[in-house]
């Protein structure tokens, strides 16, 4: 047995024992396990509110600017949430469009934020207005963008623009899920530049599971409107289901599989696909390249599938040399977090890392503070197979995750990049009956017929495809639709998603 075909047995064994071990000893295990407080009534309504508020809400009303009100027009609201956390606990971009939804001329964009301090009376949240001059519409789908405003710290020094104490929009919930949020004139008064006088706003919001409704006046400093009132202006929910997302994205949303950087592992039932990535572990797939050219997996074999863990191939005897490439690489389990990657966050947090999102279609987690980031271990990652030493892997040992995200992993083994096609292939094997889910005999195990980068097939036998982008609006309503399920089955949206539950979405395409 080499130490390439050893590593994972003997980390499964070691890592469970000693990871279990400190787990259960620990004062913070002890800690979390203890039961904690029930959350408040205030607490569990906030959970309901930010579980609903979020939303695409397209539709008709009544033109505004028609004194008639014979005319038309189209509404279009945007409520997405948006990883802030130095502006407040929870905030959220509204975008108010007349145009589309994604507009990029917008009529107007507001940030709001929600802070739960202990001693509130009520669920409110501080709003503020996004001038149109600092050009940041959709910026929470734009990672430069969004990195620049988190940057600034606060809501004013990104120059967006807050009202007076007594502003805030105060929310209460009624019957049937429907939560409304007013502003009232008594509370909220200030000094307008663009009117010249003092005014004062007389809002209501009103959110429901099928529907988004507001009605604005804004009161002179006689206490009259300003303009005409037009009511409660409502326009539905739209459905985000991902094929309806998807069927709407525009072309320049996805990316074709770079063929250098695109791997294939061809059974005798089909073909994995892998979309690499050369930016976490250059020097491995370097290797792998070398091993492939000298024909290292030539005869070789899935030896292992293990229960909601790995399918694992390599030299099942450890009697195969390694030619032409090296024995070992040093580890590439994590890199410096530098500005050449475009990130992608998503705002839901993370157990094991303090940001979690995606860079070029691979799910990442990371450590701004330190300037570190890696991959993760998600359902299709690739990895190399390693012994104890953390420069004992060569990419001559390789697995895939096919089971539960198992992320206390992460940093301890390098990852080549994730299977975007055929996971299936892999996870139907029949599991092995040895320990850890090795096959005990060689009839067992399931011959690779080839492992080999696309860019050394022949065009016409490339398998083509095309990746939804990381950083486009369509993956951001995506991750949305998944996140707050709103068909018709779904009857208690989550309100929130884990890093390895966000699917990417793939399609094939036609050779040219």
């Amino acid at each position: 047995m080499t130490p390439t075909n050893l590593p994972l047995r003997a980390l499964a064994i070691a890592c469970f024992v000693a990871c279990w071990s400190a787990l259960a000893i620990s004062p913070a295990f002890a800690a979390a396990t203890a039961a904690a407080p029930p959350p408040s009534a205030l607490d569990r309504e906030l959970q309901q509110i930010i579980e609903r508020l979020p939303g695409r809400y397209s539709g008709e009303i009544p033109d505004p600017l028609d004194p008639g009100g014979l005319r038309r027009t189209a509404l279009h609201h945007k409520i997405v949430r948006v990883e802030l956390p130095t502006f407040g606990e929870f905030v959220f971009l509204h975008q108010i469009s007349r145009d589309t939804l994604d507009s990029a001329t917008p009529w107007q964009q507001k940030l709001y934020v929600f802070d739960t301090e202990p001693r509130r009376t009520r669920n409110s949240m501080r709003s503020f207005m996004i001038p149109a001059t600092l050009a940041l519409a959709n910026f929470e789908s734009d990672p430069l963008r969004l990195s620049k405003v988190a940057a600034a710290g606060s809501p004013a020094a990104a120059g967006f623009q807050g009202f007076p104490a007594g502003c805030e929009i105060r929310w209460s919930s009624e019957p049937d899920g429907v939560f409304v949020a007013r502003v009232r004139p008594r509370d909220c008064r200030y000094d307008s530049v663009a009117f010249k006088q003092k005014i004062s706003p007389q809002m209501t919001y009103r959110v429901t599971r099928e529907s988004f409704g507001i009605e604005d006046i804004l009161l002179g400093a006689n206490g009259k409107p300003l303009f005409p009132t037009s009511g409660m202006l409502t326009v539905p929910r739209v459905p985000s289901t991902v094929s309806a997302i998807l069927a709407a994205s525009r072309a320049d949303e996805w990316r074709r599989l770079d063929p250098a950087r695109t791997l294939y592992l061809d059974l005798d039932a089909g073909r994995v696909v892998f979309a690499l990535s050369p930016e976490f572990a250059p020097r491995h797939l370097e290797n792998l390249r070398a091993l492939i050219k000298a024909g290292w997996f030539d005869g070789l074999s899935i030896n292992r599938v293990q229960d909601n863990f790995v399918t694992q191939w390599g030299d099942a005897e450890g009697k195969k040399k390694i030619v032409g490439a090296a024995a070992s690489v040093p580890a590439e389990f994590e890199r410096e977090w530098s500005d050449e990657l475009v990130f992608t966050p998503l705002a839901d947090g993370d157990v094991f890392a303090p940001q979690v999102g995606f860079v070029n279609g691979l799910p990442v987690a990371g450590d701004r503070a330190s300037g570190r980031i890696w991959l993760a271990h998600c359902y299709g990652t690739l990895g190399v197979g390693r012994d104890t030493a953390a420069n004992s892997g060569s990419a001559a040992e390789l697995y895939v995750v096919i089971g539960h995200a198992p992320r206390q992993l992460d940093r301890n083994i390098t990852l080549l990049g994730r299977a975007v096609s055929g996971t299936e292939l892999l996870a139907v094997l029949p599991r092995g009956t040895e320990a850890l889910g090795f096959y005990a005999t060689a009839a067992e195990r399931v011959p690779i017929r080839a492992l080999r980068f696309a860019a050394d097939v022949p065009a016409a036998e490339r398998t083509e495809l095309e990746l939804l982008r990381t950083d486009s609006a369509s993956f951001a309503a995506t991750v949305e639709a998944r996140r707050n399920r709103r068909d018709e089955w779904y009857k208690f949206p989550a309100g929130r998603i884990d890093l390895c539950s966000v699917p990417l979405p793939v399609r094939s395409v036609s050779k040219k």
